[in-house]
C-alpha cells in the first residue's frame, strides 16, 4: 500500500500543470459507505424503483466510484408502484482525504476539486418535484462526499410545486478517472 501512495505522490506531481480549476492536483483515498435511506415527503412521492433510479443519478453526480450499488428495500410489491415511504440500500465509495494513524487506509487515488450544481435540471433529471428529496439527500447522505464551498439554498413548501426551489453549489473531490474507467464518460 505504501508503495501506491508514493506512486500516487509521484503521479499528483506530474499532474499538477494539468489539474482543474487551476488547482494541483492531490493525492486522496477511496472510502466505502453504507447508508440506509428511507425517503419521506410531503409533495412529491417515488416507487422503490423511482427513488433508487434518483439516489443513482446523485451518486453519479456528485462523483461516487463506479460500481456502487443501490438497492429497494422493504417496498410495495411491484416495486414501480409508487411507496409512502420508499426505502433504497446504498453502498459506494468516495474519495476522502488520507488520515494519518488510520488502520483501515482506503485504496489510494489521485483527486481534484470539481464543481456541482443541484438545481433544477442540474442534473438535466432532478425537477422541482425533487426539492425534498435534494434536502434530505444533503442531511443524510452529503456527509460522505468530501465538499467545501456548500452555497445555496433549499427552500420546499410541502404540498406545492409552485414555491418550492432547490440551488445548491459547492465543490465535491472526486477521484480521477483510470484509462478505460467509466466515469469518465459520465459527464
Amino acid at each position: 500500500m505504501r508503495i501506491w501512495a508514493s506512486v500516487l505522490i509521484l503521479v499528483a506531481t506530474a499532474l499538477q500543470p494539468v489539474a482543474h480549476a487551476g488547482e494541483a492536483a492531490v493525492v486522496a483515498e477511496w472510502q466505502r459507505h453504507e447508508i440506509e435511506f428511507v425517503y419521506m415527503g410531503f409533495t412529491t412521492r417515488y416507487s422503490c424503483d423511482g427513488l433508487r433510479d434518483k439516489m443513482k443519478l446523485l451518486l453519479r453526480t456528485l462523483g461516487a466510484r463506479p460500481g456502487f450499488k443501490v438497492t429497494a428495500q422493504a417496498c410495495a410489491s411491484p416495486p414501480s408502484r409508487v411507496d409512502a415511504f420508499p426505502h433504497v440500500r446504498m453502498v459506494f465509495e468516495t474519495v476522502g482525504m488520507p488520515q494519518a494513524g488510520r488502520r483501515d487506509a482506503g485504496e489510494p487515488t489521485v483527486a481534484h476539486w470539481q464543481p456541482v450544481t443541484l438545481s433544477r435540471h442540474q442534473p438535466r433529471e432532478l425537477e422541482t418535484g425533487d426539492c425534498e428529496l435534494v434536502e434530505q439527500f444533503r442531511s443524510r447522505v452529503l456527509h460522505a462526499f468530501a465538499t467545501r464551498r456548500l452555497e445555496g439554498d433549499i427552500n420546499c413548501i410541502p404540498h406545492q410545486l409552485s414555491g418550492s426551489a432547490f440551488n445548491l453549489r459547492f465543490d465535491v473531490l472526486e477521484g480521477m478517472a483510470a484509462a478505460g474507467d467509466a466515469s469518465a464518460q459520465r459527464r
